[in-house]
């Protein structure tokens, strides 16, 4: 195995920012689903004007072959927004380091 300095430089790079991100706690696979619906209140102005529905998000996710829904409250968003950006960053990266290495095995360079 040779050592990291022989990597190349963008190679390099993608390894540091894949260490910083791991580093930090929380990674989620899925999507976030923003959704508006109307209450059951028949007072409610949602009933009647649909821009003036109720906003709601839930995690889009896929466990054990089935899709799921999950609902986040709105205290958790920002927890949850930057788990789903650093687990697609990750993924990203992981994408990028694989054709990198890729490219190698095709070339035969060690």
């Amino acid at each position: 195995m040779l050592p990291r300095t022989a990597l190349p430089r963008n190679q390099r790079a993608q390894y540091s920012r894949l260490r910083l991100l791991l580093k930090e706690p929380g990674l989620i696979r899925g999507n976030l689903v923003e959704m508006r619906r109307a209450c059951g209140k028949k007072s409610c102005r949602c009933r009647t004007d649909p821009k003036a529905r109720h906003r709601s998000l839930y995690l889009g996710l896929s466990l054990n072959g089935k899709h799921r829904m999950l609902y986040i409250p709105a205290e958790w968003e920002d927890r949850v927004r930057d788990w789903v950006a650093r687990y697609s960053e990750v993924r990203q990266l992981l994408e990028q380091i694989s054709l990198g290495f890729l490219e190698r095995l095709q070339k035969r360079d060690r």
